[in-house]
């Protein structure tokens, strides 16, 4: 059975079709699949092309605007404000459908990738080395759309019978129609699946053809298992989360970024080797463009004060990071060139007067303003899960420690010990430090579904966001989504549901 196979390696998508009736028009030589993957260096672009698809900044920016990170910029043209700013979500959102169209446009040519390694046959020893290569960079990637989709779409991640999202751990086809949502326990049973056939792969390989700064560049087994730690917390696994993140920290042979590198792996995208980041999307400038960079999802020209700026940093954000001022995470997340009002509490024209300028996604002259590289998972998580579980485990001393490894790296001397009083104050100093870590890397909506109700902590945003005569947007209470909401859970999209007549959507919508 042959299958009309149309490739655009950068943009576009799969358009497949396995119904005999429809080659008749096709004469022979028709581009199939057959023919257009037969060799390492074809799957190799199709890889390629899927790395691509994967920088999609939509589920980072969401993450923002919909939570506690921004506030409504003074240069803003109404971005935001009719939609994620003021919690509005329906099945015809932008951000849902970004995030769940982007991540099937990337688990699709992962698929192809896994499925023709097993047909391509291999020239040398090392051509078999690559194409077991490629096939285990596409089950870490597989597994890392499927981590999203579950953390958006399900509503209750904890829970096995909870529906996820649609289960794509194999080539859909245009006749697979009515396909269902799948529970999350099948979900994370494909996500564990997927990352032990790809550690199996990695640990037979006695090279790597990456080195440098490349090696964060490509899925390796330390991101199989950085993932496998992320899938366990999601799940609220913390024995299994705590097993895996151990295993990164004491044998991924990366070590903390600390208060005189950490700004470089945001502001230059060039940390020292060995430091911070497990994975990477990287951006060149040849990708440089205001629909894509990370940055540009913030602002319109740079991140300075003159780069007219659509969201800023919301004001309780600021108000954390401004209470430390040598938390090297201040320096990297606010401009050099903020203007801060003391008195912004009681400005007449707050948007105006207090201006705070997120400084994270710079990029640079040589990549771009504003195109920095997709920082996907970086080790301090790892330290974070390592927190969770020894909270869960009833070991308050135990998240003291970790939360201070962490602590110590982003100030100049050492830390106190942090004192937790009870497993609620724990997991709220948890919370508290990941909003400070990950600002505006995508986590926040997430870590909220996660741990907010642990915690006992919301959405956090100050009321000057709302309340000045100049930030009159249409919603009063700053905190009117409680963490009960069905929106924590985004909606199955609209062109998901006219196509697909077996799918479910969400309560709420």
């Amino acid at each position: 059975m042959k299958k009309i196979f149309i490739l655009f390696i950068f943009t576009g998508a799969f358009f497949v079709s396995c119904n005999n009736d429809l080659l008749e028009p096709f004469t022979p030589g028709s581009l199939t699949e057959d023919v257009a993957i037969t060799a390492s260096s074809d799957l190799q672009r199709v890889m390629n092309s899927t790395y691509g698809l994967l920088a999609n900044r939509e589920d980072i920016i969401f993450s923002s605007v919909f939570t506690d990170e921004v506030g409504i910029g003074f240069a803003n043209g109404g971005q935001g404000i009719s939609d994620n700013y003021v919690f509005f979500l329906n099945t015809s959102s932008f951000s849902p459908t970004e995030i769940w169209n982007s991540s099937y446009y990337a688990l699709s040519r992962a698929n192809r990738v896994i499925a023709f390694s097993d047909k391509v046959t291999p020239v040398s020893p090392a051509d078999a080395a690559l194409i077991s290569r490629l096939k285990a960079e596409a089950l870490v990637v597989r597994a890392l759309c499927h981590i999203k989709l579950l953390s958006y779409f399900s509503p209750d991640p904890k829970s096995n019978d909870a529906l996820a999202a649609v289960l794509a751990n194999k080539i859909i086809l245009s006749t697979d129609a009515g396909l269902p949502r799948s529970k999350n326990g099948e979900f994370y049973t494909s996500i564990h699946s997927d990352l032990d056939a790809a550690l199996i792969i990695f640990n037979s390989l006695t090279t790597s053809p990456y080195t440098g700064a490349a090696v964060t560049l490509y899925p390796n087994k330390n991101l199989a298992k950085a993932l496998k730690a992320r899938a366990y917390a999601l799940k609220g696994d913390y024995v299994n989360a705590e097993t895996w993140a151990n295993d990164v920290i004491t044998t991924s042979g990366i070590v903390l970024a600390n208060d005189s590198n950490y700004n470089s792996i945001f502001h230059t995208d060039s940390e020292p080797a060995n430091t911070e980041v497990i994975f990477r999307l990287k951006r060149t400038i040849q990708q440089s463009a205001q629909a894509t960079n990370l940055g540009n999802g913030y602002a319109s020209v740079t991140t300075t004060i003159t780069g007219s700026p659509f969201y800023e940093i919301g004001r309780s954000l600021y108000n954390i990071l401004d209470a430390n001022p040598t938390d090297v995470r201040r320096s990297a997340i606010v401009h050099p060139s903020s203007i801060a009002d003391p008195n912004y509490a009681t400005s007449a024209d707050y948007r105006n007067t207090d201006k705070l300028i997120i400084g994270k996604h710079r990029g640079s002259g040589s990549v771009g303003n504003l195109n920095s590289d997709f920082k996907i998972v970086r080790l301090s998580e790892m330290y974070f899960i390592k927190a969770e579980a020894r909270v869960a485990a009833g070991d308050l001393p135990g998240a003291a420690i970790a939360i201070k490894a962490i602590l110590d790296k982003r100030f100049p001397e050492a830390q106190v010990l942090p004192v937790y009083t009870s497993a609620t104050d724990a997991w709220k100093a948890i919370l508290n430090q990941r909003r400070l870590e990950f600002a505006f890397e995508g986590y926040r909506f997430i870590d909220l579904k996660r741990l907010g109700v642990l915690a006992g902590v919301g959405i956090d945003r100050n009321p000057a966001d709302y309340s000045s005569s100049s930030a009159n947007y249409p919603a009063a209470n700053p905190t009117n989504l409680p963490l009960t909401s069905s929106k924590f859970a985004l909606p199955v999209p609209q062109d998901e549901l006219n196509a697909n007549p077996g799918i479910q959507q969400n309560p709420g919508y």
